[in-house]
C-alpha cells in the first residue's frame, strides 16, 4: 500500500523561507558585528601597546639602561592590573627586561620569538588551554636609533573583551531570534488572511462547480491580485455554464443521431433477412409448383385416357404412384417453406422487440446464417458453426441475431477481397456459468492502430465506400449492455481475426 507524501502548504512553506532568510541575515549581522568589535578591541589593544611602546622606546633610546625599563614594567603593570606579564628580548630571543624577573637573561625558544617590522604591532590570542582565562599577547618592535633591535611583549588579560564580546553576541542572538518570531507570526496572520483564505474560498467554489452545484459570485478584498483571481475563475463559471449548455445540446443531438444510424443498421440487418427469405424459400416453393405442374399434366393424359375409355389398370397404378410422389414431394417443400418462414419470422420479430427468451442456440444461429446465404453466395467464403444441438439459452435472441450478422458483414466487407476464398468459424464453449462464442475469420486481420479502436463509434477504415463505423460498436453496446457480457478481439495482420463473446448464462423466471 502506498501512501502520497504529503506537502506542505504555501503558507507554511513561505513563512519556513522568510524566517530562513530572516536567520540567515541574523547569522550574517552577527559575523559581521562580531568581526566589527572584535576589530576595535585589536584597535584598543594596540592604542594600549602603543602608548606602552613609546615610553619604553623613548626611556631605552635615551638612557640605555635596562633597570629604567624594568622600572617602567614594574610601574606599568602596578598600574594596570590586566598587564599579565611584559619581556623585552633583543633578535635572538635574548629576555634584556621582564615583570618576572627570573626571566631576565634567558632565551626564549625560537617558536616564541615575534619581531615585529617597524611601526606594526602584532596581537594574537594565547588558547584558553594554555591559561584558566582568555589573554592576549601583543608584540611592538623595539627601536633603536630607527632601527628595530628586538621587540616587547605584552600578556593581557581580555576576561572583559570577552564578557563584552559574548554579551553582544547573546543579545545580537535574542533581539535576532524575537524579531524572526514577530516577523514569522506577522507574516503567519498576514498570508492567513490575504492569501490563504481566499485561496480556500477559491477551492470550496471550485469543488460546488465540480459537483454541479450553484456557485455565487465570489468578491475578495484581500488583495487586486486575488481580486483579479476571483473575477477569471467567476468568468470561468460563467463559461462554463455556457459550455455545458452547448456541450449538452450537441450530446443530444449525438445519441439522436446515434439512434437514427443504429436503427438504420437494423434496418439494414432485416433488409438482409428479407432477402434471406426470398431466396431460401424460392427453392421449396419452385419445387413444389414444378411437382404439381408435373401433376397437372399427368392428370390431364389420365384424363384423356379415361375420356376415350382407353385406361388401363396400370395406366391407373403409375397415375396414382405419381400422385403419391409427386404430392409428397409438394407437402414436404411446403412444410420446408412454413419452416423457414416461421424462423424469419422469429428472427424479425426478435430484432425488432427487445424481449428475452428461451431458445435452442444452434438452430437459432442456423436461422441467422440462412438468412446471410444472399451475401455469403456472392463469395467464395464458408462459414461453419459448431455447437451443442440441445443448449438452450435465455437472453435476448434479437441481440444475438444482429450480433452474429455484424461479425459476418464486418468480415465479408473488411476482411477479404472479392476474388479471395476464406472460412469463417462459429464455435460454441458451453460452461456452467456462461457460453462463450468464439468467431473466427481466416483474412487480412487488423494492425495495432484499427484493433485499438475496433468498437469506437464511427470509427471505420471504409469511409469513402458507405461504412458508418457503427457495426462493431453496435456489437460492443450489444454484448455489454443488452447481454451483460464481454467482448473481447484479438487480430494478426495477415493472420485472421477472433472476437471472444462471453455471456452469462441465466434461468428463465418461473410464472
Amino acid at each position: 500500500m502506498s501512501f502520497r507524501q504529503k506537502k506542505l502548504s504555501l503558507q507554511k512553506r513561505i513563512v519556513f523561507l522568510v524566517t530562513a532568510v530572516t536567520a540567515g541575515m541574523i547569522s550574517t549581522m552577527m559575523v559581521f558585528d562580531t568581526i566589527s568589535l572584535n576589530q576595535s578591541i585589536r584597535e584598543a589593544y594596540v592604542s594600549q601597546i602603543s602608548g606602552m611602546t613609546i615610553a619604553i622606546n623613548g626611556r631605552y633610546e635615551e638612557s640605555r639602561s635596562i633597570a629604567d625599563i624594568q622600572q617602567i614594567f614594574d610601574y606599568i603593570q602596578y598600574k594596570n592590573n590586566r598587564v599579565l606579564d611584559m619581556k623585552l628580548y633583543d633578535k635572538q630571543g635574548k629576555v634584556l627586561a621582564s615583570s618576572n624577573r627570573r626571566e631576565i637573561g634567558t632565551t626564549l625558544h625560537s617558536s616564541k620569538i615575534v619581531v615585529p617590522k617597524q611601526d606594526n604591532t602584532i596581537v594574537d590570542r594565547i588558547p584558553i588551554a594554555e591559561n584558566d582565562k582568555p589573554i592576549v599577547r601583543l608584540t611592538a618592535p623595539l627601536q633603536e636609533d630607527g632601527s628595530v633591535v628586538g621587540a616587547v611583549e605584552v600578556i593581557f588579560d581580555s576576561s572583559e573583551e570577552e564578557l563584552l564580546l559574548q554579551k553582544r553576541t547573546k543579545l545580537i542572538l535574542f533581539v535576532g531570534l524575537s524579531i524572526a518570531i514577530i516577523l514569522s507570526i506577522l507574516l503567519w496572520l498576514i498570508l492567513r488572511v490575504i492569501v490563504i483564505r481566499p485561496l480556500s474560498r477559491l477551492r470550496e467554489a471550485a469543488v460546488i462547480v465540480k459537483q454541479g452545484g450553484e456557485l455565487p459570485k465570489l468578491q475578495f478584498k484581500a488583495s487586486p491580485e486575488i481580486a483579479e483571481v476571483s473575477e477569471a475563475f467567476n468568468d470561468m463559471v460563467n463559461n462554463l455554464d455556457e459550455r455545458y449548455q452547448e456541450l449538452q445540446q450537441a450530446l443530444n443531438t449525438l445519441q439522436v443521431t446515434q439512434d437514427q444510424l443504429v436503427h438504420s443498421e437494423k434496418m439494414g440487418a432485416l433488409g438482409n433477412l428479407v432477402a434471406g427469405v426470398s431466396h431460401e424459400i424460392n427453392t421449396p416453393i419452385g419445387i413444389g409448383v414444378t411437382a404439381i405442374s408435373y401433376l397437372d399434366q399427368k392428370a390431364k393424359q389420365f384424363q384423356a385416357l379415361y375420356d376415350a375409355g382407353k385406361m388401363k389398370k396400370s395406366d391407373l397404378e403409375q397415375f396414382l404412384s405419381t400422385s403419391h410422389e409427386s404430392i409428397v414431394m409438394v407437402q414436404s417443400n411446403l412444410e420446408r417453406a412454413s419452416t423457414l418462414i416461421k424462423s424469419f419470422k422469429q428472427i424479425s420479430v426478435d430484432q425488432s422487440v427487445e424481449m428475452k427468451r428461451t431458445f435452442l442456440f444452434k438452430e437459432y444461429v442456423q436461422g441467422i446464417i440462412a438468412s446471410l446465404k444472399p451475401a455469403l453466395k456472392k463469395t467464395h467464403i464458408q462459414l461453419d458453426v459448431y455447437c451443442d444441438e440441445q443448449l438452450h439459452l435465455y437472453t435476448y435472441p434479437g441481440a444475438l441475431s444482429q450480433i452474429i450478422t455484424n461479425l459476418v458483414m464486418n468480415s465479408l466487407n473488411h476482411a477479404y477481397d472479392s476474388e479471395d476464398e476464406g472460412y469463417l468459424s462459429i464455435r460454441v464453449l458451453d460452461y456452467p456459468d456462461h457460453v462463450l462464442i468464439a468467431y473466427s475469420d481466416d483474412g487480412k486481420g487488423m494492425s495495432e492502430e484499427v484493433l485499438d479502436h475496433i468498437f469506437d463509434p464511427f470509427f471505420t477504415t471504409s469511409r469513402g465506400q458507405g461504412g458508418t463505423g457503427l457495426g462493431m460498436n453496435i456489437v460492443y453496446n450489444l454484448v455489454k449492455e443488452s447481454l451483460n457480457g464481454t467482448i473481447q478481439c484479438s487480430s494478426v495482420r495477415g493472420q485472421g481475426s477472433l472476437f471472444a463473446i462471453t455471456i452469462p448464462k441465466e434461468e428463465e423466471a418461473e410464472i
